[in-house]
């Protein structure tokens, strides 16, 4: 289970830092304060959320198949 959750913090992590460099790209593109980089901001927010729900989905169903869950 450890190696399961090992991966999700580190899929997490990398998904995270990846919408950061593009958030950056976008403040480089469009100077922060403008609706665009506002938008860009929202829509990273978004999908962290969105690779954090299935992250946590994946982790849920390994769980399951370990026993200790049961407990």
């Amino acid at each position: 289970m450890w190696s399961t959750t090992a991966w999700v913090l580190r899929t997490w992590l990398k998904v995270t830092l990846i919408l950061a460099a593009l958030v950056g790209l976008a403040a480089l593109v469009w100077s922060p304060g403008t609706h665009p980089f506002t938008l860009a901001v929202i829509a990273a927010i978004l999908l962290d959320l969105l690779a954090v729900r299935g992250l946590l989905r994946e982790w849920a169903f390994d769980a399951r198949g370990h026993w200790w869950w049961f407990w």
